[in-house]
């Protein structure tokens, strides 16, 4: 009789146990690897975000300095010791120091894109524009344009004309292109460029191509003054002419005595507003030293008897 078939041995409980509780490797190492790229996305992330972010931060720098005259002083590599041997020098022309102005004429080129505007700076070359001595305000114009980075030659020329064809920076290239045909750099072309805002429609860069053209001071420019204070329709751009003409500007006393023959014949004419009239008597006073009030009369005499000295 065969034996009875045997039930198959149960498999052993250990091995069992072991089996149930052994994970497999990729379960064992699931969390890590899932962490580990987590922390790959959230740095790609970061740093994708930090590309963005920084390319705005450059874009933002550059059109501020694009839109902002001023502002690209401020991002300027700096050379202290010119900065500080500028500031020293502006402090002594604004006192009225001679030296200093040939100084600073000797000098400033060598200060162009290296030094920046300051409240002091500002200050200084302020009062010297407003010097009645012509050797001081020339080395405040001078000065003036080393601060702002305008190179004396064609190419600073040629970086003011481009300049002056964006409203945002029309203003101050006006008066820096008057400085810079001023400082013996093409003052005709200077000039014209200038004299083509003289009917903007906007009053504040009409009276800024007047300070301009008066910063060239040329035979050329004087005819341009004269018109716009007599025609220009702004009483701003009508004083800021005649001042301009009178004692303000860069004109030579020659020329400032041509202005006053058109001023002395002006006196009565009907088509003069009452102030422009006030103006222009003043401006007579200015430039001649005569104190005559007033008097259009005693004006006109004292014209025949002392215009040709």
């Amino acid at each position: 009789m065969p034996d009875p078939i045997q039930p198959a041995p149960f498999p052993d409980q250990n091995l069992k146990k072991d089996r149930e509780i052994t994970p497999s490797w990729f379960s064992r190492h699931s969390f890590g690897i899932f962490y580990g790229f987590l922390v790959l996305a959230v740095c790609v992330g970061l740093g994708w975000l930090g590309q963005r972010v920084a390319r705005s931060i450059q874009s933002y720098l550059a059109s501020q300095i694009r839109h902002n005259p001023n502002a690209s002083a401020a991002y300027r590599a700096i050379d202290h010791r010119a900065q500080v041997q500028a500031e020293e020098l502006f402090k002594r022309l604004a006192s009225g120091d001679e030296a200093a102005a040939d100084s600073i004429l000797s000098l400033s080129d060598d200060w162009t894109g290296k030094t920046q505007r300051t409240s002091a700076t500002s200050q200084f070359l302020s009062s010297a524009i407003n010097s009645p001595n012509v050797h001081i305000r020339e080395a405040a114009i001078q000065a003036e344009l080393a601060l702002e980075g305008i190179t004396r030659d064609e190419i600073g020329l040629n970086n003011l004309e481009g300049a002056v064809g964006d409203p945002r920076k029309r203003l101050w290239a006006l008066w820096l292109l008057g400085a810079l045909g001023n400082r013996g750099v093409n003052p005709d072309h200077a000039a014209k460029i200038i004299e083509s805002y003289l009917n903007d429609a906007n009053v504040n860069v009409r009276a800024t191509a007047v300070d301009g053209l008066s910063l060239v001071a040329t035979d050329e420019t004087l005819p341009m003054l004269l018109d716009r204070f007599r025609n220009d329709p702004s009483p701003i751009v009508q004083e800021r002419a005649v001042c301009d003409m009178a004692q303000s500007g860069m004109y030579s006393h020659a020329l400032r005595m041509r202005a006053a023959e058109s001023l002395v014949r002006w006196l009565d004419d009907p088509l003069l507003t009452g102030q422009q009239r006030t103006w222009t008597f003043q401006a007579l006073h200015d430039i001649t030293g005569a104190s005559l009030g007033s008097n259009s009369a005693a004006w006109r005499n004292w014209w025949s008897k002392n215009s040709k000295r």
